[in-house]
């Protein structure tokens, strides 16, 4: 008997659809639940800032392969190894921060693909994402590979970057961006630079993604291209919640 599928998100995302997410960064798999059952399409389990534990990770893959909605990881910047071993965990996609280059985009790539064309290790019947060794060859859908732009350098290389083949998408990283621009969101620098991005991903039929933020609403984003669009991390989520319980347990408006 066939597992679930797990490709239903996943499949209309990349149909041109648009899905929400949560960035998780507690590993737990009852909160991974949590957020599909409140209406999520995919959830980012966060190992560049959050709380990085592989037991509690392929608790959380498992659960979301049971349902509709998608897994992505965010590895560390630059961890190559990383990419392999989350996808043989079953991990749906993959973002990569701060892909600054071409160089750097291929390398990513190579990292999620099986020789002579990468440099992903095979591992056999053991791993996860074969259903160990019990799915046909070429059962899964190819991972989403979501390079994350947040740099200056990225932006002046943006267009070789968007044209790496096998790279889904760019993830625009708002704060990083801003920070190593220099200037501040409303800026025309800002501005400007994110145009180029948007404009580079359209060119290349790349899934465009970020989080909403001061200034750049959903209903814009969305006009504007974007389709993978983060809405929640888990942690400001509970500790939101937490603050207006208490606000209301105390009569507090």
């Amino acid at each position: 008997m066939s597992p679930p599928s797990t490709a239903s998100a996943l499949s209309r995302l990349r149909a041109g659809g648009h899905v929400h997410g949560v960035l998780q960064t507690m590993p737990s798999s009852a909160i991974s639940e949590l957020a599909i059952l409140v209406g999520f399409d995919f959830v980012i389990l966060d190992c560049e800032h959050g709380l990085i534990d592989a037991g509690a990770h392929l608790s959380c893959l498992q659960v979301i392969s049971a349902t509709p909605a998608f897994s992505a990881v965010r590895v560390r910047p630059h961890d190559l190894h990383a990419v392999g071993r989350y996808l043989d965990l079953g991990a749906d996609a993959i973002l990569m921060p701060n892909v600054r280059n071409t160089q750097e985009a291929k390398a990513f790539v190579a990292a999620a693909t099986h020789g002579p064309r990468g440099t992903r290790s095979s591992t056999g019947s053991g791993a996860r994402a074969s259903r160990y060794g019990l799915g046909a060859e070429g059962e899964r859908a190819e991972p989403l590979l979501l390079a994350m732009i947040e740099s200056r350098e990225a932006v002046n290389d943006i267009e070789a970057i968007a044209n790496t083949l096998g790279l889904g998408g760019f993830v625009i990283g708002p704060h990083d961006l801003s920070s190593d621009l220099g200037c501040e969101k409303s800026t025309l620098a800002y501005l400007e630079a994110v145009t180029a991005i948007e404009g580079a991903a359209k060119r290349a039929h790349l899934v465009l993604g970020t989080g909403a933020y001061a200034g750049a609403g959903l209903d814009a984003l969305k006009e504007r291209g974007y389709r993978f669009i983060l809405s929640s991390v888990d942690v400001l989520a509970l500790r939101d919640g937490l603050g207006a319980h208490l606000a209301a347990a105390c009569g507090v408006s």
